[in-house]
């Protein structure tokens, strides 16, 4: 019951608090557009950029420092060490790092469907990105690399066989579609950068 001559300070406050929630919605939705990403295809977007980068690093420490270790020594103890690592390395962590950066494919796929709500390099920097890393990453792994680590498994570490499939072909074919798979992740990399850039743009 409402005394005439006093005041409902229970609308007023709940119309306070309605309104506070609401600027501190909107402080949130300002911050992370200007600060974070301001989609979900973007954030996407990001994601794919760090694990192309994350692959691409993985593929450079192999090429620059793991290989030409294991060539230092004996073939039998660098075709043994490099079972085990191809053994280990195969984990659900390596396959996200190493696969997730298809990703992209969503925010390409979107950008596609919806030209009006992004720039036109914005929409084939995403396609470009997924593209090169499908065939020069994705690809190369399952026509090249793999082929031949199912190879060096099979081999007799202790032959005169073993010896040079591993010094004649593996170092060097092995380690050069290597070389040529992160470089296409580093490109990767690259063209998701400047599509993220375009889609924080926007049209």
């Amino acid at each position: 019951m409402m005394e005439y001559g006093t005041i409902d300070t229970s609308a007023t406050l709940n119309s306070t608090e309605v309104g506070q929630s609401g600027d501190a919605r909107n402080s949130m939705v300002h911050f992370t557009s200007r600060w974070l990403v301001g989609s979900i295809p973007e954030g996407v977007m990001l994601i794919s950029v760090v694990l192309n980068s994350m692959a691409a690093g993985v593929m450079f420490i192999f090429s620059n420092t793991i290989m030409p270790a294991l060539a230092a020594l004996e073939a039998k103890e660098g075709i043994m060490a490099m079972n085990t690592i191809n053994d280990i390395i195969l984990n659900p962590f390596f396959f996200v790092v190493f696969f997730g950066g298809l990703i992209s494919a969503f925010p390409a796929f979107r950008m596609w469907k919806n030209p009006g709500e992004y720039s036109v390099p914005a929409r084939y920097y995403g396609v470009a990105t997924t593209v090169v890393f499908f065939f020069g990453n994705f690809m190369v792994t399952g026509t090249q690399n793999v082929p031949m680590n199912n190879e060096l498994l099979a081999v007799d570490p202790d032959s005169d066989e073993g010896a040079a499939y591993w010094e004649d072909t593996y170092l060097t074919s092995w380690v050069a579609w290597n070389t040529a798979r992160g470089i296409f992740a580093t490109l990767s990399a690259l063209l998701g950068a400047l599509c993220l850039t375009f889609m924080a743009k926007g049209k």
